[in-house]
């Protein structure tokens, strides 16, 4: 019955140091996943729950059997696990619950998907406290009947089983909140309305019900570890701390050796903010972009109704992402290939002491490209994430002259007559890499725009995703120019910033559909106005220049956490949009002001490997 410890206690008074979580799951990588789903034994499987835990009580309030091949819940599990509150069996080959199952009378969440239950026992309604139940990719081919009068339940997810109908009880519930039902054969609520998500299927359900019931509505400053090379002395009180001495040779135009040490020292008056305040923004953008990855991927490719279903907006966080196909790609504590992209270009910038070059940028691609970071334990690289970037990589001379390669992609398909024969072309895998390129010389747009250029046309020749690349660098590079809270003057605003940048990327769009849709893009207000943009171009090289917009126009009244969580809930191609998002957001708001918890989501080897590359551009910056 498999070899498991368990904590076994009687039922004297519970102490919080023995509510513990019970792990029965198992480790499993993507290529278990796929093994599996498609029904193969793995070793070390468990096939039933442990003995110690069906003889004797004991008092864990959290149990994981996830990923085993149970076929049996026995009968007396409520009784030995009488404070059970949290249970995931999911992906087992469990056929049917026990009548006495209702008996968990603390359980708050059961997520049960991928087993094969082909119905739900009537006694299952007596669950008071349930709040969140997942049955989906089973068997089920219908429901309790009653199971709308369920006082506590708010999230429902049926998808993926073979339901016929929704009981009417739903349409009477006032706790549910998300009803996911595609993927089904209803016909009523047509399967057709269960598709097009909970809203639609919940306003259906209370139509139906004659006595139908309206829904119930239900820091401290992050500190950078500042490792300082050979460039400025560690901070001391006397004359010659490392504030005074940045802040002297800055003037010290002539000082050859300096110059040469910190090759990216802004000149006098290249900015109104203080040091401390432009490493902080710059420590900030990295950070905030790997952060708005990893938050994205908690939600990466749902519906908002999954995304509803499966997080809470006030507790989302990157090291309790759910595990499926797409999540299992890459492990806890990692990021994802957007914000891989962005450390790729950050190493090459310093590689050539902040000169940007593609033909560098190129090999660093096509070396990540098949073999990932081996430094963070990566054994091959990503696939499928752009096929524009597949296309030119695949060119065996794509090293020696990326541009070319990618000019030959785009007039390949270019079609003067019909301008949207290379819709697929304009993704956006340039955008993501390109707001680092916004702090070298940012004080010269000029220059920011030049290499925005170069980066994004080494793999993507689409104007729209020059427009893309060229403005969010520009807009990285006018926010560390200026202390936008220091002034009320209007040349200093938040809306002329944006201003400014929207027109140094429009420039280089050369349709007028193409200028109308971008600038329809960058009018966005709001996150929730991202819905009416077109949602059949979910991975669009406009849709993160329209994401961090949004999010930037709400700072005001919004912090970070709060930004990038309603991104996330979105849903789509949140890992893109959030990393960009994240990385002007971390920009504007500062290193200090993420939230400490997502900072130290990271493993602890990425975030050293992350630091040394931070410290080494701040150094190159002369930044004390």
């Amino acid at each position: 019955m498999g070899n498991v410890q368990l904590q076994v206690n009687d039922f004297t008074p519970v102490r919080p140091d023995e509510r513990r979580e019970l792990k029965l799951t198992r480790k499993i990588t993507s290529a278990d996943y796929q093994k599996h789903v498609a029904g193969e034994d793995l070793e070390g499987a468990l096939t039933e729950l442990p003995w110690a835990l069906v003889d004797s009580i004991s008092l864990f309030e959290h149990m994981d059997a996830s990923f085993n091949h149970i076929s049996v819940i026995p009968p007396e599990i409520p009784l030995r696990l009488p404070h059970l509150s949290y249970l995931n069996m999911a992906h087992n080959r469990i056929p049917a619950l026990p009548d006495s199952f209702s008996l968990l009378f603390h359980l708050k969440t059961l997520l049960i998907h991928h087993n094969e239950l082909e119905h739900l026992p009537d006694s299952f309604i007596h669950l008071v406290k349930l709040e969140k139940l997942d049955v989906s990719s089973n068997k089920l081919k219908s429901l309790p009947e009653n199971i709308g009068v369920m006082e506590s339940l708010h999230k429902l997810n049926v998808m993926d089983n073979s339901l016929t109908l929704l009981p009417l009880s739903l349409g009477k519930s006032g706790t549910i909140e998300v009803l996911l039902a595609s993927n089904n054969k209803c016909a009523s609520p047509p399967q057709s309305v269960c598709d097009e998500g909970s809203e639609k299927t919940l306003q259906f359900l209370r139509k139906q019900s004659e006595n139908g019931y309206i829904l119930k509505k239900s820091n401290s400053g992050n500190i950078f570890k500042r490792c300082r090379g050979d460039v400025l002395q560690s901070r001391v009180a006397n004359p010659q701390c490392a504030q005074a001495q940045y802040a002297q040779e800055l003037t010290e135009t002539t000082n050859t050796k300096s110059r040469i040490r910190t090759p990216l020292r802004p000149p006098p008056g290249a900015t109104t903010l203080e040091a401390d305040e432009l490493m902080d923004k710059v420590v900030g953008l990295l950070y905030g972009a790997a952060i708005g990855d990893a938050v994205g991927l908690c939600t990466a490719w749902m519906t908002q109704d999954e995304c509803r279903f499966h997080y809470e907006e006030d507790t989302l966080h990157p090291g309790q992402r759910i595990s499926d196909k797409h999540r299992l790609q890459w492990a806890k504590g990692d990021w994802t290939t957007a914000f891989d992209q962005l450390v790729l270009t950050l190493d090459s910038i310093l590689q050539w002491a902040g000169v940007v070059d593609e033909l560098d940028f190129a090999k660093r691609l096509a070396h990540w490209y098949n073999h990932g970071f081996p430094e963070l334990g990566d054994t091959k690289g990503f696939e499928g994430f752009s096929n524009t970037v597949a296309k030119v990589i695949a060119n065996p001379l794509f090293c020696q002259e990326p541009s070319a390669i990618a000019r030959g992609l785009w007039n390949r398909n270019y079609d003067c007559h019909d301008s949207d024969s290379c819709e697929h072309l304009a993704d956006n895998c340039a955008v993501v890499r390109t707001a680092i390129l916004g702090v070298p010389h940012f004080y010269r747009l000029e220059e920011v725009e030049e290499n925005a250029l170069r980066i994004c046309t080494s793999t993507h020749q689409d104007p729209r995703c020059q427009a893309s690349c060229a403005f969010l660098s520009s807009l990285v590079a006018l926010i560390l120019q200026k202390d936008c809270n220091s002034s009320s003057s209007e040349d200093l605003s938040l809306e002329k910033i944006i201003t400014v940048a929207t027109e140094i990327g429009r420039k280089h769009l050369i349709h007028d559909e193409h200028q109308q849709m971008f600038k329809k893009y960058c009018s966005v207000s709001s996150i929730d106005s991202l819905t009416s943009l077109d949602v059949n171009k979910p991975s669009h090289t406009f849709r993160p220049v329209a994401t961090c917009l949004a999010a930037l126009r709400m700072s005001s009244t919004s912090n970070f956490r709060s930004l990038i969580t309603q991104i996330a809930m979105q849903g789509g191609d949140s890992t893109h949009n959030a990393s960009v998002a994240g990385a002007v957001l971390g920009c504007w708001f500062g290193f200090k002001n993420l939230p400490p918890s997502w900072v130290r989501c990271f493993k602890k080897s990425h975030t050293a490997w992350l630091d040394v590359k931070i410290n080494a551009l701040l150094d190159m910056m002369g930044l004390p």
